[in-house]
């Protein structure tokens, strides 16, 4: 028994036996002609094979591939933010955009650098050329967030395009941006007034609605006065209570305002105040200001009114 002498080459056509055909082997006979086509094709597979394996050495692995040579990619469109591969091309666009129309002696940082140690209004130039270049859509929607928002300033004097939040009216078609922060047409009156954040289900200062109004209060408390008792009606064994009462204060029975025991009209009466009652309530004159609030500062509040 002997191998087949197979080629190395690419057979286009295999070979189809026909019924017709006779039962012949040998190197030429009929019967293997299919085998010594594929073989053919398979050995010439395994060359383009072979020779890939061969020149595939200083190619770039495809896990953090390192790039030989001068490779290209697709360049992606200006505005690509993904992580598409940014080609030269796409980075000297970007920075074209961003350089603009600059001169010559101004289009590197290091030339940018050198004139700005120079300036002597740095501030003012940097904001100048930074509105050039700013996107005006981003910039007005800024400035659109800012309308009708509180401000505090601290002049007398309303500067121009805002207006002082003093519980005025204002000319809705005037102020079309202000209108859809205020739809009533009116703004707020902040004049005195401290803002607080709205609760908004928190439960802190639950059943508040947006720009409602609340009044001044005390948290309730008690006062605790010490004890009165029927050993103490004597001159003598007054109690330290009536030291602590001054003139124009009040005490009455069992909380009752209907039942007057003494009325301090004068300092003999705080000395030698005296009950035949064990259990007495006290009231105290008014003390302190027209209102409850912390320490703080004043400013005008005004708001972007366009």
């Amino acid at each position: 028994m002997a191998n087949l002498t197979l080629t190395r080459q690419w057979v286009e056509n295999i070979y189809q036996l026909e019924t017709s055909d006779p039962v012949m082997g040998g190197p030429d006979g009929i019967d293997n002609r299919q085998a010594k086509e594929l073989g053919a094709r398979t050995n010439w597979l395994k060359d383009q094979v072979d020779t890939i394996n061969r020149d595939r050495t200083g190619y770039a692995t495809k896990a953090s591939p390192a790039f030989t040579g001068v490779p290209t990619a697709p360049t992606a469109n200006p505005n690509t933010n993904n992580t598409q591969i940014a080609t030269t091309e796409f980075v000297k666009t970007a920075i074209a955009a961003l350089v603009g129309s600059a001169p010559a002696a101004l289009d590197t940082l290091e030339e940018l650098a050198r004139a700005l140690a120079g300036d002597a209004n740095l501030k003012a130039t940097l904001l100048a050329e930074i509105g050039k270049k700013a996107n005006a859509t981003d910039f007005n929607a800024l400035h659109d967030l800012f309308v009708g928002i509180p401000i505090p300033y601290p002049l007398s004097t309303v500067p121009t395009g805002c207006l002082a939040m003093n519980g005025q009216r204002f000319d809705a078609r005037r102020y079309p941006k202000l209108a859809q922060k205020y739809p009533s047409g009116q703004l707020p009156d902040l004049r005195g007034e401290f803002i607080r954040g709205w609760d908004n289900g928190r439960g802190v200062d639950a059943g508040r609605g947006m720009l409602s109004v609340q009044s001044d209060e005390i948290k309730s408390h008690n006062h605790k006065f010490k004890y009165i008792g029927q050993n103490q009606r004597s001159e003598s064994n007054r109690t330290d209570i009536f030291n602590q009462l001054t003139v124009g204060d009040s005490v009455y029975r069992h909380d009752r305002r209907d039942d007057l025991i003494i009325k301090v009209a004068n300092e003999s009466d705080v000395k030698y105040g005296k009950t035949p009652y064990n259990d007495v309530s006290i009231y105290i004159n008014n003390t302190g200001g027209a209102e409850t609030r912390p320490r703080n500062i004043a400013y005008h509040y005004i708001c972007l009114a366009e």
